[in-house]
């Protein structure tokens, strides 16, 4: 084979390993749009079947209320208008969580790390659901060091993490209560505990607890519907932190929420 031969297979098969590595390359791009797309859908059949519900609540009783308004007596009044604010509550707060769940799992979503007292973030959670939990008579019990513990994290997505344990913790618990916040520490790890005295979550629930939209067929304390995205919003951002999260439970006495996240 002269030289002017093997410079033509060459070529060829350099065009040929090229074809096949674009092919490669499109049928993975592929699989991300079906994953995308059948996200999407997912999303748009969530959206219609959890706002229709309260959207429709508030429409009925408004009507109801434009309607006879000369009849409405004030304790009336004051019970259609809480119906109208829980429903329209509900509808917010799911249409943030959305907002959240489709950001965080967008490709473009980047963390924003720095040095952080960790310490700092833990107490910040605590302190926004200090009267909610007062509300409650629920005790937050502090049992850690406040000695400094400096992360590098994303402090916003973080704190988003712990709130959304403390709030389901508090949402599950029963008046007259404690939920205990502790904080350990090993070589590679940092681990929270954040332990309710709660209804629980039966065994056959406790796999599925961090898949997205996964509600467990139980009312919390306060008979609100659940959303079913918190523990899968604080899964990603831990998981992009490289930690985790672990769940133990037993019904009728309670749950064990542990963030567990790297230190270096």
């Amino acid at each position: 084979m002269n030289k002017k031969e093997k410079t033509s297979k060459n070529k060829i098969e350099e065009l040929e390993e090229k074809i096949i590595d674009l092919s490669l390359k499109l049928r993975t791009k592929n699989i991300e749009l079906e994953e995308v797309q059948k996200r999407n859908k997912t999303i748009l059949s969530k959206l219609i079947h959890n706002i229709k519900n309260p959207v429709g609540v508030i429409f009925s009783f408004s009507e109801i209320m434009l309607e006879s308004a000369e009849d409405y007596t004030s304790d009336k009044l004051k019970k259609h208008a809480q119906i109208i604010n829980n429903s329209a509550d509900f509808s917010i707060q799911f249409l943030n969580s959305l907002a959240n769940y489709t950001l965080i799992h967008s490709q473009n979503f980047n963390l924003n790390k720095s040095s952080n007292n960790y310490i700092e973030t833990v107490q910040s959670a605590i302190a926004f659901y200090k009267e909610t939990a007062a509300a409650k008579n629920i005790e937050l019990s502090k049992n850690f060091n406040e000695k400094p513990i400096f992360l590098n994290i994303d402090h916003s997505e973080i704190l988003k993490v712990l709130k959304a344990i403390i709030h389901n913790a508090i949402r599950y618990s029963k008046s007259n209560t404690t939920i205990k916040i502790s904080i350990s520490q090993d070589k590679k790890n940092i681990t929270t505990t954040i332990t309710d005295q709660g209804i629980g979550i039966s065994e056959v629930d406790l796999p599925n607890l961090c898949n997205e939209f996964f509600v467990v067929n139980t009312y919390s304390e306060d008979k609100q519907k659940c959303i079913g995205l918190s523990l899968n919003l604080a899964n990603k951002i831990l998981k992009l932190h490289n930690g985790y999260i672990k769940i133990n439970s037993i019904i009728e006495q309670g749950t064990s929420v542990s963030i567990i996240l790297p230190i270096k």
